[in-house]
């Protein structure tokens, strides 16, 4: 209980940066203004969550995912992500209102980082807008003001958990939910296929490990979004606040390790 209270702290804490004035770079990285359903006319909410974990040390994966202009395990090649701040090329100290912008698939991608904490002890904490895009292949236009990722220490640190959740728009929210589920999950895969490639099963298997249970290797999300008016199951845009959405990032991490508590103990 202690561990959770004190990663909520640091997380609300982090969270607070998203109260600042936070300046989304050049008119094509804004986000449009919402309407009553939370989103753009034409734009229907959805969200979409996965949880993974690699049998490597945070450290580890740090040294994958630390630097915010490196997106080799996100698929773009060395060196082909440009920033807005200079400075932090340097440094790599990433700050609220730092951009980064690059081409996947088709798509121009622009995203500005809004809260952005990296203990040597973890978590990480990383959370940016990302500016309207369209990914041809898939038909579907998408964006969205919280697109969050923690990363952070278990099984006495010798494994990384990780959570990627993203709440967002789009105009079909069903295939938008798929296609950002396809992706996370495979940039959470690839994170350990760089670091070996070995499956991480549960604490107990690791070397010297505890053998408490923690969230599965696998990606699991809800998916939710509706693709239109007619949608049988349309999902409630967030109204919360920074706080609240990472609060809920912790926690589904704590629900998932206490699943998989119960199906060990049985």
């Amino acid at each position: 209980m202690k561990t959770t209270l004190s990663i909520t702290a640091v997380l609300a804490t982090a969270a607070g940066a998203l109260a600042e004035n936070i300046t989304i770079p050049a008119t094509n990285g804004s986000l449009p203004a919402a309407g009553a359903n939370g989103c753009a006319p034409g734009y229907y909410p959805g969200s979409d969550t996965v949880l993974f974990t690699v049998p490597y040390t945070y450290q580890q994966v740090l040294s994958i995912i630390g630097n915010y202009t490196n997106l080799t395990w996100s698929g773009s090649p060395p060196n082909s992500v440009t920033t807005n701040n200079s400075q932090a090329l340097t440094t790599n100290d990433w700050t609220p209102g730092t951009a980064r912008f690059y081409d996947i698939s088709g798509a121009h991608v622009i995203e500005t980082i809004t809260t952005y904490s990296k203990p040597a002890t973890g978590p990480y904490v990383e959370i940016h807008t990302l500016a309207p895009l369209t990914v041809a292949a898939a038909n579907v236009s998408f964006y969205s003001d919280f697109d969050g990722q923690v990363w952070k220490p278990i099984c006495n640190g010798q494994a990384t958990w990780s959570n990627f959740t993203i709440n967002y728009c789009a105009t079909n929210a069903t295939t938008a939910g798929q296609v950002l589920h396809m992706l996370h999950s495979t940039d959470a895969m690839t994170v350990g296929t760089f670091l070996g490639g070995q499956n991480f099963t549960s604490c107990g298997a690791l070397a010297g490990g505890n053998g408490t249970a923690s969230p599965s290797a696998y990606g699991g999300g809800n998916g939710t979004g509706s693709s239109g008016p007619s949608a049988t199951s349309s999902p409630i845009p967030y109204t919360g606040d920074a706080v609240g959405r990472m609060s809920n990032m912790l926690f589904t991490g704590a629900v998932a390790t206490v699943v998989v508590c119960v199906g060990m103990s049985m």
